[in-house]
């Protein structure tokens, strides 16, 4: 190959045509298509309550905190969605889907310190007293979130806590639900 010794010529930026633009942009555009297209969630990636069983962490709560009521059998429709028992703690909550699509829980903590109620209820104010089946309970508000708190000895039992969405009715059926 023989070198004549001229240079290239360097082509001026700024004089690409409108062709080459929408050529460079028309590309860019499938590329972010695809890239949405491959995101897309499959259709069959619905929300779904995963049901649990409560009934072991129930009875071991039972067993360290004879005496205070825990929740037994509720009515159709209320599924169980979440269980935990901190045995250091002396801690448990579990919480349901209601039949009408809320959520209720119920904690309770047979060793409580000072910051457990205020934390477990977003440091809700008190405002009344509400009885079921004869027995009363303190009820707390705070925005949407309602608890009904009772202590039974050294054990503070919280229906409905700050992640509550569950209707004071919803809670009096929690309520009526414990047993001993």
């Amino acid at each position: 190959m023989h070198d004549n010794g001229r240079v290239a010529q360097k082509r001026k930026r700024g004089l690409e045509s409108t062709g080459d633009m929408i050529r460079s942009l028309g590309l860019v555009l499938a590329i972010v298509v695809v890239v949405f297209w491959l995101a897309q969630p499959p259709s069959s990636d619905a929300k779904r309550l995963r049901i649990v069983d409560p009934t072991d962490d129930v009875k071991a709560f039972s067993q360290s905190a004879p005496g205070v009521p825990v929740p037994a059998t509720l009515p159709t429709g209320w599924r169980p969605s979440v269980t935990d028992f901190h045995v250091g703690a002396h801690q448990l909550r579990v919480g349901w889907q209601t039949p009408a699509g809320q959520y209720a829980e119920y904690a309770a903590n047979s060793a409580p310190d000072e910051t457990f109620l205020g934390d477990i209820t977003d440091h809700a104010p008190r405002t009344g007293t509400v009885v079921v089946n004869g027995v009363p309970w303190t009820e707390y508000r705070k925005d949407r979130a309602i608890s009904l708190v009772r202590t039974y000895g050294a054990t503070t039992v919280v229906l409905g806590t700050l992640r509550n969405s569950s209707s004071l009715e919803e809670l009096r059926v929690l309520a009526g639900s414990l047993t001993r």
